[in-house]
């Protein structure tokens, strides 16, 4: 497990590409900008655009997340002014590290047992 994070500064939406056989958890945005500046924030994946959370300065400037990539994603958000951090952490994805022929073999064993 490694720390990850990134900074998308308004108007400047940020692709984000996990290395083959990783997986990006995104855990929390924080807000930078000007008091009572409030934003969306968006996540595109798939060509499809999804709202993940408001942020305002002052009232809500962080949230926490649960969010889990395998592919490529674009990090974006509505403020005019100012910057969203977005901070998480990097793992190997296990389920495509197991080799299939180990689990079929346990099944296998499993059986005859």
């Amino acid at each position: 497990m490694e720390f990850w994070g990134v900074e998308v500064k308004a108007g400047m939406p940020l692709k984000v590409r996990p290395q083959v056989d990783h997986l990006i958890h995104l855990s929390q945005a924080t807000i930078e900008a000007e008091n009572g500046a409030t934003g969306l924030l968006y996540v595109t994946i798939d060509w499809k655009k999804h709202v993940i959370g408001t942020l305002s300065q002052g009232r809500i400037p962080q949230i926490s997340f649960d969010l889990v990539f395998e592919q490529e994603f674009e990090l974006s958000h509505s403020l005019e002014k100012g910057s969203v951090h977005f901070i998480g952490y990097k793992s190997p994805n296990i389920d495509q590290e197991e080799d299939p022929s180990d689990s079929e073999e346990e099944e296998e064993e499993d059986e005859v047992e």
